[in-house]
């Protein structure tokens, strides 16, 4: 159909057609090829298409029957309408989103329908899903060209794995902290037993002390 045959006036059962006619050109053409667009009679069930574009879609045509009792068309669309649900049908297999509105309109049922062809763009989630998957283990990254705040960071992340508050800790706290940091790489770093020192307000004597403790009991 043509656009320019709808003048924007509906007064008649010809002429609200020939409106819903134009809106399925204009969905059909905003959406694409995947998009189909349906506007069958239901009172007229084996031969129920009365327009349809895309039908490529679900493989209908003008003048094919309904694939759904008309009944229970009407049945699921109570309200006037059914939206985003998936249309099951064993001939075709895809994955098909559909959204339909029933009117009674100059005492006739007509359904519209839109159908969408969502092959695409489920395998496209299914890639990025299996893309996107992670493990349950996270390690944490810091930016290695700022020493002192890797280090600070280090610190603060550890520390809140012990769950304390630095004045509350005991020695066995702190070896515990002394040797989580050990295991991150933190001594590794140059100036860290510095700032570890300070944080703990201990000397650095006994940061030396903590990590030779640490290796003698092998951990």
């Amino acid at each position: 159909m043509e656009i320019g045959k709808y003048d924007g006036i509906v007064n008649n059962y010809d002429s609200f057609l020939v409106f819903l006619d134009t809106l399925a050109v204009i969905i059909s053409e905003m959406f694409g090829s995947k998009c189909e667009v349906v506007i069958s009679d239901l009172d007229n069930p084996d031969h129920s298409i009365i327009s349809i574009y895309n039908g490529e879609v679900t493989g209908r045509k003008v003048g094919d029957p309904l694939t759904t009792r008309s009944e229970e068309l009407i049945e699921r669309s109570k309200g006037g309408y059914n939206i985003n649900y998936k249309k099951a049908n064993k001939r075709i297999k895809k994955e098909i989103k559909s959204s339909t509105i029933v009117i009674n309109a100059y005492g006739k049922n007509i359904s519209f329908c839109i159908n969408y062809d969502c092959d695409d763009l489920t395998a496209v989630h299914v890639a990025l899903k299996k893309f996107l998957s992670m493990g349950e283990q996270a390690y944490d990254e810091f930016d290695v060209f700022d020493n002192g705040q890797l280090v600070e960071q280090k610190f603060e992340i550890e520390l809140e794995k012990i769950n304390k508050s630095v004045v509350s800790m005991n020695k066995q706290d702190r070896l515990l902290l002394i040797k989580n940091l050990k295991k991150s790489g933190v001594f590794k770093i140059q100036k860290s037993v510095p700032y570890i020192a300070e944080r703990l307000g201990v000397s650095r004597y006994t940061i030396y002390n903590y990590l030779n403790e640490i290796q003698k009991s092998g951990e």
